[in-house]
This record gives C-alpha cells, sequence and structure tokens, in this order.
C-alpha cells in the first residue's frame, strides 16, 4: 500500500532538516574545535611548554581530548594518548581518595587523632597536647611543615624514584629521636587546626596511614583498589612499574640559549605527595569515578559519603584536599593542580553539573592564571 504523498513529503521533510541540523551542528563543533586548537597551540608557544595533553569529562565520560607537542623534544615524540605525565601535587587528590576508601568503610574516623594509627608519635613540638587528625593533614593544618633545608635535596635534582622508604623518611622527619627531625624547622610554632600551611609532608603522612591501616604497601593498595577498577592500566607511583618510552620528559626552557633543557624523572621520599604519573584519560576515568558518586562500569568504586565529606556538592560545608577556581564566567570548580621540576597539571570539575577538566604539561607554569585562557577555553567548550 502506498503512502499519501503529503506523508512522503511530510517524512522527506524531516529528513533534509535531521540533516541540517546534524550538519550545523558538526561544522560548529569543528569550528570550535579548531578555536580550542588555536588558543592551545598559542598559550604553548607564549609559555614554551613542549607538550601538553588534556580531556574533559561530561555525564559520566570523556567528551573531548587533545594532544599537542612533544613528550620528549630531542626525540621528535609526539603527545599521543598514551603519554604519562608526572602529576605533581595533582597527585595528592589520589592520595585523598585512598584514604578515603578507609573513612567509607568505617576505618577511622576524620577527627581521630593520627596516633591511633601510627607506630610512632606525631606532636608538635610546641603544642604536645594537641591532636594532629586525619581532617587536619587532609586541609593542610597539621603544622606539619616542609623543611625546604632537608627537602630541596629531594625536590630540585631528578634522581628517579626515591630510595628512601617511606615509613623512615616519615619517622626520621617527624618524632623526636629522628635523624632529620628539627622542631622549628619541621614544624610552625601554631596549634594544629589553627592555622593553614600547604604540607607536602602532611600528605606524605596521609598516605603512610592507608598504609598502616590497610595492612598493606601505599602503592599496591593504591594498584589494587583505585587503578585497578578504574582501568587505570598504565598509571603508577614509581617508574619502575612503567614502561619509561610512554613517560613525558619534563623539561625547562632556557631563554638564553632559546632551547629545551630536560630534567630527567623525577622522585622523592615523600611521593604521596606528588609522584603519580598517568595519561590524561587514565586520570579522566578517576574524575568520572569521582563525580558519579564512585561509580565506574557500574561498580561502586569510592562510597558516596566518602566524595561527599572530601568535595560537597555544596561547597559551603567545607570541603578537603581540593581548592576552588572561578571561571570568568564566575562559575565554581574544585580544583588541584601540580607544580614540580618540568612539570604542570591541573584536574577540575563543577560539583553541580560534574563536568570536568584535565590539563597535563611537561613543561614550567609557575602560577595558575598562567592557564586561565586555556583552562577557560576548555570548560567553555564541554558539551
Amino acid at each position: 500500500m502506498r503512502k499519501p504523498l503529503d506523508k512522503i513529503y511530510s517524512n522527506i521533510t524531516r529528513l533534509i532538516v535531521l540533516s541540517i541540523i546534524l550538519i550545523s551542528d558538526s561544522i560548529s563543533c569543528e569550528a570550535q574545535n579548531a578555536a580550542l586548537d588555536s588558543t592551545i597551540k598559542q598559550q604553548m608557544i607564549l609559555y614554551h611548554l613542549p607538550g601538553l595533553a588534556a580531556c574533559t569529562i561530561s555525564y559520566g565520560k570523556i567528551s573531548w581530548s587533545g594532544y599537542y607537542g612533544f613528550q620528549n623534544v630531542e626525540q621528535k615524540k609526539l603527545v599521543k594518548k598514551q603519554t604519562l605525565f608526572m602529576l605533581a601535587s595533582t597527585s595528592k587528590t589520589i592520595t585523598a581518595a585512598a584514604l578515603m576508601l578507609l573513612y567509607g568503610e568505617g576505618k577511622f574516623k576524620i577527627d581521630d587523632d593520627v596516633n591511633k594509627y601510627l607506630p610512632f608519635k606525631v606532636t608538635n613540638p610546641s603544642n604536645p597536647s594537641s591532636a594532629i587528625t586525619f581532617g587536619q593533614l587532609l586541609r593542610h593544618r597539621s603544622s606539619i611543615r616542609d623543611n625546604l633545608e632537608y627537602l630541596g635535596q629531594f625536590w630540585t635534582i631528578n634522581r628517579g624514584d626515591p630510595v628512601l622508604p617511606l615509613r623512615q623518611f616519615l619517622e626520621d622527619y617527624l618524632t623526636a629521636h629522628g635523624k632529620n627531625y628539627n622542631a622549628t624547622k619541621n614544624f610552625y610554632n601554631e596549634k594544629p587546626d589553627s592555622e593553614y600551611h600547604y604540607s607536602n609532608v602532611g600528605i606524605a603522612l596521609a598516605g603512610y596511614l592507608v598504609e598502616r591501616i590497610a595492612g598493606m604497601p601505599f602503592d599496591q593498595f593504591c594498584k589494587k583498589n583505585i587503578f585497578t577498577p578504574l582501568q587505570m592500566d598504565n598509571t603508577a607511583w614509581f617508574l619502575r612499574d612503567l614502561d619509561s618510552n610512554q613517560v613525558a620528559m619534563p623539561y625547562h626552557y632556557n631563554y638564553s640559549s632559546n632551547q629545551f633543557i630536560k630534567y630527567g624523572f623525577g622522585g622523592y621520599p615523600d611521593y604521596p605527595a606528588g609522584e603519580l604519573r598517568t595519561s590524561a584519560e587514565e586520570l579522566a576515568n578517576f574524575l568520572i569515578a569521582w563525580t558519579q558518586n564512585g561509580m565506574f562500569n557500574g561498580k561502586q568504586v569510592f562510597e558516596k559519603k566518602a566524595i561527599q565529606l572530601l568535595t560537597p556538592d555544596d561547597i559551603r560545608l567545607g570541603f578537603y584536599t581540593w581548592f576552588l577556581y572561578a571561571t570568568d564566567e564566575g562559575t565554581i570548580l574544585y580544583d588541584h593542580n601540580g607544580n614540580d621540576n618540568g612539570v604542570f597539571t591541573a584536574m577540575l570539575f563543577n560539583p553541580k553539573n560534574k563536568k570536568g577538566v584535565i590539563i597535563l604539561v611537561n613543561g614550567e607554569i609557575d602560577v595558575l592564571s598562567r592557564l586561565r585562557s586555556i583552562i577557560n577555553a576548555i570548560y567553555d567548550g564541554i558539551p
């Protein structure tokens, strides 16, 4: 039976309109991506960045990714999907998430004295009766101080994986009998929780607490409970667990010679504070799970209550580890960025619509604001 002509014409009209919409959307998307590529490349030239990988998430999946420049300048090796970057302090979000796994299981309370779980005692020498808690570590209010005179030997020279075990490093640094203990340089003079002081050693202690409570090395705990379920198969805390041919070389730009100078690969004993290496898309798997109430591929990886404690949807409730970033339009995002020898990284997400941005660079940016143009352009383009 033939369809009436008006129905045939109606169907044809719908097809034409749909085709026009799809073509228009495709052209618009291509134009938007071209503008974004142009912005990123311009900023890379402006700030002398050798390589960059970025991606966005929306609606619980990766919505865009881009790869630019070189992971190895001397070898002319391009940044690709598989390229691994050192995260520097963005690693702290993973360390906090590992601790939150144990919190979600009821293994500790956020205001517990950490000494209940340690084989050595940690107290502020100026305020020995004041407890140092899990929450203080995660909020950088523990009064534990980064002694740059001592830590500089690890932070300023890239020597690969650390050789000093995490426990030995912390016990020697934080306890009165430790050989690297200094009451005035390793601690601030005020009571714990009274002031904010960013503390890498404090986050390293949080990583060691994971080790103590879980009864297994911190890096192995992360692999078993975070990286494997999130399909982060090429993510690790140590170079020895990765293919170094996939790791982006960190670079410093020398203005006198107008060339990139490689640092080599770094590592330090406070590694839970900054030594994780991963790719943009594998880190996106973590951010997807974190923004989807802990769910990834139908599996509950993190407990919702733990996520809401660390990064509540309502930022007025108070948050831990992460910081805040405002877009040019005034949208507030959770943010954590990292800065190290030849490394700059940033991970951000909107607690309301759960859209997020990841940017990994194997070059040096001294402050996050220098990447505002890239961050805002990428975020504004998220569908």
